[in-house]
């Protein structure tokens, strides 16, 4: 019985090995893949994992590049300010607060920087002059040529009488604006107020020719007289029309009217003589032609 047994075992055993003799020989290639592509599996992730860790614990810490300060041309300058400018607010958005070395480096471009404005403010406070002298001189033309047309007026005033004996009111004002108490309102004025009593005689300033008698209600009754090239005197708010005419020959001095109360404009200021002088038909100041006032 226990020959028997054994045989049958051996029997069996030889079958297992002949089965799986022929299940390696039909599947054997499939499974020999099969262990390829495992182990190239695992490989690839052992390795992704090992270049991982490399990436990470071998990164450098990001310290910011070093500033050296060269000097040297403006424009290399200035291309090393900008990759310094560029570098430190990287760190500072990086770590959010500036280390000591950047802050030293810091003032240290702006030392630089104010040392570059200096020196080109140099050439340009140099050049500034010779650029300059050719209108010194255009203005030195026009001052001769302003002090030729002033001295006929310093002359014209040295001659010139004054036309009413009375106190002085409202002023010469052709830039400027200033306030009529009769129109209540404020507008330039191009003569002088004289404020005598009402019938005060008005006198020319000088000789000449008179060239125009009005009797307006807004200005009221007034005289042009014309003492030649191109200087007029002009006489408003007199008291009378009827003591010169048109085309007359006036000595310096002669009555031609009296103060009045004629202009609507003036009503509200009283007696007084509004005295203008033109030259070449433009109001010009009184007070540079006449004697001193009061």
């Amino acid at each position: 019985m226990s020959n028997e047994n054994n045989n049958k075992n051996n029997n069996d055993k030889k079958k297992d090995k002949k089965t799986l003799y022929q299940f390696l020989d039909k599947e054997g290639f499939y499974i020999i893949l099969f262990l390829c592509v495992c182990i190239v599996a695992v490989t690839a992730i052992w390795v992704s994992n090992q270049s991982g860790d490399d990436f990470i614990s071998e990164a450098p810490e990001d310290r910011g590049p070093d500033v050296t300060l060269v000097e040297g041309d403006g424009e290399e300058q200035e291309q090393e300010e900008d990759s310094r400018e560029t570098a430190i607010v990287g760190e500072s958005e990086e770590e959010g607060e500036p280390s000591e070395e950047t802050s030293q480096n810091t003032e240290k471009l702006e030392e630089q920087e104010q040392i570059q404005e200096q020196e080109s403010e140099k050439p340009i406070v140099e050049a500034t002059p010779k650029q300059e002298e050719k209108p010194k001189t255009q203005e030195i033309i026009e001052d001769k040529d302003a002090k030729e047309e002033v001295a006929p007026t310093a002359s014209s005033a040295q001659d010139m009488a004054l036309p009413v004996v009375g106190k002085l009111g409202m002023s010469f004002a052709d830039d400027r604006l200033v306030y009529h108490r009769t129109l209540e309102q404020w507008a330039t004025h191009h003569g002088i107020d004289l404020h005598a009593e009402e019938g005060a005689p008005v006198k020319t300033v000088l000789t000449g020719e008179v060239v125009e008698v009005l009797n307006d209600s807004i200005i009221g009754i007034t005289v042009t007289i014309d003492h030649g090239d191109g200087l007029m005197t002009r006489y408003s708010n007199l008291s009378t029309d009827a003591m010169v005419n048109v085309g007359d020959h006036v000595e310096k001095g002669k009555t031609i009217s009296g103060v009045g109360k004629t202009s609507v404009n003036k009503r509200e200021e009283g007696a007084l003589l509004h005295f203008q002088v033109l030259k070449d038909n433009k109001p010009v100041d009184p007070q540079a032609y006449l004697p001193k006032l009061n």
